[in-house]
């Protein structure tokens, strides 16, 4: 069974990630399958795995929960066509290809739903334009690979320099 879930861009464009491996861990951490640097996203989220030939997922007590097809999950299986969604990020499960349209995933453009604010915590804050750059990062790596996605120092900040302050200059 091969495995992808398909991230369905605001854009409308769509980004397919294949699961590494029988058991796929899912959070913030670097040592997770697919690493998610959202302070949304729990450090070990949720796991994907198969099970008698079934394919499953299972929050791991995240803190903002796991959605198939908008319902709130502990564990629950997955088929092809699901809408997985981790903290702001929705997926769609492709299982051997198919779907293989995302046309009726994608959201209306005219039309926005108020979704409730997920909870934030001070660490790992991060903008959506470093999250739209991550993604399609991570979607480059990851063509025709099956390894960890691991985005961590994708992130670049250009903070200055202690010398770049003059420090003395207000000082009358």
């Amino acid at each position: 069974m091969e495995v992808h879930l398909v991230f369905i861009n605001k854009d409308g464009t769509t980004q397919p990630f294949k699961l590494p491996s029988a058991v796929t861990f899912i959070g913030r951490r670097q040592d997770c399958d697919m690493c998610i640097p959202l302070s949304v996203v729990s450090r070990r989220h949720c796991e994907i795995y198969t099970e008698f030939d079934k394919l499953m997922v299972r929050d791991l007590k995240s803190r903002n929960g796991t959605f198939v097809n908008d319902e709130s999950i502990d564990e629950a299986s997955l088929k092809a066509g699901d809408v997985l969604k981790i903290g702001p990020l929705k997926f769609v499960v492709q299982i051997d290809g198919a779907p293989n349209n995302f046309d009726e995933f994608l959201p209306p453009s005219f039309e926005r739903q108020a979704e409730p604010e997920p909870k934030m915590s001070a660490e790992d804050e991060t903008t959506e334009a470093d999250f739209e750059r991550v993604m399609e990062d991570i979607s480059s790596d990851n063509a025709g690979q099956s390894q960890t996605m691991d985005i961590d120092n994708i992130f670049t900040n250009d903070f200055p320099e202690e010398d770049d302050f003059d420090l003395g200059a207000n000082l009358a």
